[in-house]
């Protein structure tokens, strides 16, 4: 690990298991097939055992039932989480943006050199927190490399405002800068526990089993009546694809659709920039 930094700590970041348009085209082509499978099956199946088979019909219902409910249970889960963590990285985002402007503005209280020196080191970090545009962060070296540059520029700005902020500096200046400062270094932590995707690959990866395991049966209880599959069942698939696709979208916030908005940071950054800027 970098002596300088605490980036290889950050070990359990998670990044999407495929990429966002690839995992679009699986989801278009897997689950309707799954449906359609399915009632080749259940057609063979009544080949075989003949028609009238009141028993299997009602086991079939009872398990297509329940596969069912816990479809939906997974997917109210899955969609709640997505849509809690996108709130959160909107609300830590602009919490950070408003953190480093105060003490942006603060740093104008402080004396010469020091005030240009520390909003300078302000501003390159602020440029370290803006988060990719190209699709984000592929693996999980992309995203410790992104903490670590992040890292080494707010490495400097404790110890630039210890210099500040030394004596002869009245107490109260020293605290209201020295505060401000704090509440920016600490947005990081929050901007940090949300940089992950709160569902686990494993749930994701039920949920898809979940969903194919529903239209298979689907399909299948359609073929053991002697029916192909209805409009309803590719109904049900197309809704199913919508909803998982924008889960998907949701949870990974750099890449697809939905994007996360980076505009306050950006805003923030272009404020400082003016201010010095205005100053040479």
């Amino acid at each position: 690990m970098d002596p300088t930094t605490s980036a290889a700590v950050y070990g359990d970041i998670t990044v999407p298991l495929v990429p966002f348009p690839i995992l679009v085209i699986i989801l278009l082509i897997a689950l309707p097939l799954s449906a359609i499978l399915g009632s080749v099956v259940g057609a063979a199946r009544r080949r075989q055992a003949g028609s009238g088979q009141d028993v299997d019909k009602a086991v079939d219902d009872t398990t297509l039932g329940a596969i069912l409910a816990l479809l939906g249970l997974l997917l109210a889960f899955t969609f709640g989480n997505a849509l809690s963590l996108t709130e959160t990285r909107k609300s830590d985002g602009i919490a950070e943006a408003a953190a480093l402007g105060t003490v942006f503005l603060r740093a104008d209280y402080l004396p010469e050199p020091s005030r240009t020196k520390i909003q300078a080191a302000l501003l390159g970090y602020a440029k370290t927190r803006v988060l990719p545009a190209d699709g984000g962060f592929k693996t999980r070296d992309q995203a410790r490399q992104f903490i670590d540059v992040s890292l080494v520029a707010q490495a400097r700005l404790w110890p630039l405002t210890l210099e500040a902020t030394a004596d002869p500096m009245p107490a109260p200046l020293k605290t209201f800068f020295a505060s401000a400062m704090n509440d920016a270094l600490d947005a990081h932590l929050r901007r940090m526990q949300t940089l992950s995707s709160p569902v686990s690959g494993a749930t994701q990866l039920t949920l898809l089993a979940t969903a194919l395991t529903a239209l298979f049966l689907l399909g299948d209880r359609s073929g053991a009546a002697g029916r192909k599959p209805s409009w309803r069942t590719f109904v049900l698939s197309g809704f199913l694809f919508v909803v998982m696709v924008m889960i998907a979208d949701t949870q990974n916030a750099f890449s697809g659709l939905i994007r996360l908005d980076d505009s306050t940071l950006d805003a923030t950054i272009f404020e400082m920039e003016q201010a010095l800027e205005g100053r040479v």
